[in-house]
């Protein structure tokens, strides 16, 4: 074989790859990291909301704001799932692990409900939020929040409650 043409085929690979790789992340990667960077922006508000309301109805002792973090989990389980997961000192949960999920799923519930969002599904109209699961790891109380905007998030949900 000419040295030429085996120069060209690398040179043309080497374009074909660089080409498919920025496409990929102007029409896969950017677009999905904004919907999931807004759809954490909004989960984060309607959960700092239902935890401030728990905070006043005393499920909650006060706490610093610094001490409520969240991170998204999609990377765990794929691209799509709109789910992120929380954390607060567990100091500062008054009831049980279960009464405490149980109180921020229904403030969560109300929260959907006063700002008219709910998951439109086969099956029925659910809440747009749903807390996944909660547990107790060193000085913190966990807990994933799942925001079902998508059809991704909603079986990623489904999954989970099959697995209960």
């Amino acid at each position: 074989m000419n040295i030429d043409l085996i120069i060209q085929i690398i040179i043309g690979l080497i374009s074909a790859f660089a080409v498919y790789n920025l496409i990929h992340y102007l029409f896969v990667t950017r677009p999905g990291r904004k919907r999931l960077a807004l759809a954490q922006r909004i989960a984060n508000e309607a959960v700092k909301t239902s935890i401030n309301k728990l905070v006043d109805q005393k499920s909650l002792l006060p706490f610093d704001e610094s001490d409520f973090k969240s991170e998204d989990i999609a990377e765990v389980w794929g691209r799509g799932v709109m789910a992120f997961e929380y954390h607060l000192p567990v100091n500062k949960v008054t009831d049980s692990i279960p009464v405490f999920k149980q109180a921020l799923a229904d403030a969560l519930a109300e929260y959907g409900d006063a700002h008219h969002m709910h998951a439109h599904t086969d099956q029925a109209d659910r809440p747009a939020f749903i807390v996944t699961d909660m547990w107790q790891l060193d000085d913190r109380v966990h807990f994933d929040v799942a925001y079902l905007i998508n059809t991704t998030t909603i079986e990623y949900v489904d999954d989970l409650k099959r697995l209960h």
